[in-house]
């Protein structure tokens, strides 16, 4: 299946190469270069890096690098796999594009091109968007308007992070796919998740069959639920517009509960925040 176009695409984010459109090309020593500390990706695929670095060696870099200039150095933004494979194959310089940008912008950008070559595995994506959510104060909205998601689409990679270290570290590994976390995720508790997790591993499990399994877990029979009046359902929409997270609002003969949801300690500490600043 065709990959959905990303949001605006890396070339409507970072500038052309031409200088009346705002970048410049430039040879900079490899030595003045550091990574991007906003850099989703931690892990590089050494084959991969192996492959472009004869590729440079070969034919050069084709593709310049994105950099920001800082006081006696440079910032790189976007191509730490190139920069990479450039100092392996022995180059001096490499070619770059300056641009200035602010760390969201280089958060942004960074993730964007990740994202369009399936650099990241789904914990870093979460991570990214988390990030993105936390350090810069985007909304769900606004990650997936920047990357071209859905945002329901941003909302289960945020969710994916409240699973157990062992959980998310079995997704990276690609032990299970992300299927299987969703379906995982469909049991609140984490001793639950963890014996699912394992039955997946030992007795290789679809994704079918690991929903199936979490549907006989779920013993429990749900309550009825009355449908939620509009007024609820505005004071929802409007707690959710707030704190910029997923919100629950339930109701019954004038009582009720407020359920505000979190994916990280940090989220905890931005929602707090609100709530004793309001």
């Amino acid at each position: 299946m065709k990959r959905k176009v990303l949001g605006k695409g890396l070339e409507a984010l970072i500038p052309s190469v031409d200088v009346e459109e705002g970048g410049k090309l430039v040879e900079i020593d490899v030595n003045q270069i550091v990574p991007n500390r906003y850099q989703p990706r931690k892990s590089f695929d050494d084959a991969k890096l192996e492959e472009l670095t004869t590729s440079i060696q070969e034919q050069g870099v084709l593709q310049p690098i994105v950099v920001c200039k800082k006081d006696s150095y440079y910032e790189l933004i976007v191509g730490e796999r190139r920069l990479r494979a450039a100092k392996k194959a022995g180059l001096a310089t490499i070619p770059a594009v300056l641009k200035e940008a602010s760390p969201e912008e280089m958060l942004a950008l960074a993730l964007v091109e990740n994202l369009q070559r399936d650099d990241l595995n789904p914990i870093e994506e979460a991570e990214a968007f988390r990030r993105l959510i936390e350090d810069f104060n985007l909304t769900q909205e606004d990650i997936a308007q920047r990357v071209g998601k859905d945002r329901s689409s941003v909302t289960n990679y945020l969710r994916l992070l409240r699973l157990p270290e062992q959980i998310q570290q079995g997704l990276v590994d690609e032990k299970i796919t992300m299927g299987h976390a969703r379906a995982i995720l469909g049991l609140k508790n984490p001793e639950e998740q963890l014996e699912l997790y394992k039955k997946i591993i030992t007795r290789g499990l679809s994704v079918r069959q690991t929903e199936n399994l979490v549907r006989e877990t779920k013993t429990e029979v749900p309550p009825v639920r009355t449908p939620k009046s509009v007024y609820i359902r505005n004071i929802e929409e409007k707690l959710k517009q707030h704190f910029q997270t997923k919100v629950s609002v339930t109701s019954k003969k004038g009582k009720g509960e407020i359920v505000i949801e979190y994916y990280s300690e940090d989220d905890l500490d931005r929602i707090y925040s609100k709530l004793v600043n309001t």
